[in-house]
């Protein structure tokens, strides 16, 4: 998630008496999940956290547009302790969330929350010190987050939760190692609502009609992943860009089917072959397809590749995954994030710009 265009909701002005304010605060506990063998002795503990949130519900037409429905956007602060001080440590984070609700206005109601930051850790991979912590690669990460909350309403201002939550760790690829630390939650909270507003009657509001079924767009990219330092070479920061172009069919206003083809130039694959003596190539061509899920002007959309071209020297295959985040303006740019994996492993983050036709 894109934590600037989730913020950008909370700088749009709004009349006072249609936009609903509450405070939140949430107890967290969960378990670490060891992706890789080597991982299992040190991730036998458990986070515990407290998070802090204020969140905004605009109730215009306008704003329920925007997502086919009434969201909470705010910001949260946070602090976990992993429970291992020498070797995991602790984190402080803080971020933005988008909060889509569920049989809002009744007694018990629900939502889904996606959730984007920034993660400040305290321990983290170090050769000598701290050799058995490959989860983390440098102190400051970013964390990506979904979850699930139940609310039961306790009288007009006051609500407790219950939220599962699966909560993502890791630096992009911009600095290795980066395996990324993946660890589901549970949390029990409380949410506060100075003054409680009525929701509108969406159902005396007409339906956007869908003009037309065929959607294409052009989206290049960027990010920068960093190469360690060894005894032969520094520390090397190397940039990766491409191009990525789909076309799909909307099977309803929600939902699509797309696929499409991406470029890249990955500087990361070529100085690493560099560096060992391999042909130093950094080209990778690839075909997507997959679905599309379409909230008003959000796009998520999750890809399955297949590298058609790639370098010698990438070890793990030709399939990946490739998850986009976009932000539409004006019906017609797009700003927005991605993220490329091979299974549960995150090989990098980007950032997104391009045009929708």
């Amino acid at each position: 998630m894109n934590a600037l265009l989730l913020l950008s909701h909370l700088l749009v002005s709004s009349p006072a008496d249609s936009v609903q304010k509450q405070i939140g605060i949430q107890l967290h506990t969960g378990f670490i999940i060891p992706h890789a063998p080597d991982l299992r002795p040190i991730a036998q503990t458990r986070p515990v956290g407290v998070e802090i949130t204020y969140s905004r519900t605009a109730l215009q037409r306008a704003a329920f547009e925007r997502c086919n429905c009434f969201a909470r956007v705010g910001a949260y602060v946070n602090y976990v302790t992993f429970s291992n001080p020498a070797e995991l440590g602790r984190t402080y984070g803080a971020g933005a969330f988008f909060e889509p609700l569920i049989r809002y206005g009744k007694p018990l109601s629900f939502s889904v929350r996606a959730t984007a930051g920034l993660a400040w850790l305290t321990r983290y991979y170090d050769a000598d010190r701290n050799p058995r912590n490959t989860f983390f690669g440098a102190p400051l990460n970013g964390l990506l987050a979904l979850s699930a909350s139940a609310y039961r309403r306790l009288g007009p201002q006051v609500a407790l939760s219950v939220t599962a939550g699966y909560n993502h760790i890791s630096n992009g690829g911009t600095r290795q190692p980066n395996r990324g630390m993946n660890f589901p939650t549970l949390a029990i909270g409380m949410l506060y609502t100075p003054q409680p507003l009525p929701y509108p009657d969406v159902r005396q509001w007409s339906r956007p009609i869908l003009t037309s079924r065929f959607a294409g767009r052009l989206t290049p990219f960027a990010s920068v992943r960093t190469l360690p330092q060894t005894t032969r070479f520094p520390e090397q920061a190397t940039w990766l860009w491409g191009l990525t172009s789909t076309a799909g069919y909307r099977l309803s206003r929600f939902n699509a089917l797309s696929g499409g083809v991406e470029v890249v130039h990955d500087g990361y694959v070529r100085q690493q072959a560099r560096r060992a003596g391999d042909r130093p190539e950094g080209w990778q061509l690839a075909v997507l397809g997959g679905y599309e899920l379409w909230l008003g002007q959000y796009t998520f959309a999750t890809h399955l590749g297949w590298n058609l071209v790639q370098p010698t020297t990438i070890p793990d295959g030709r399939v990946f995954q490739r998850y986009q985040l976009l932000y539409t303006l004006q019906n017609r740019y797009l700003l927005g994030v991605g993220l490329k994996a091979k299974l549960n492993v995150a090989e990098g983050f980007d950032i997104r710009l391009g045009l929708r036709f």
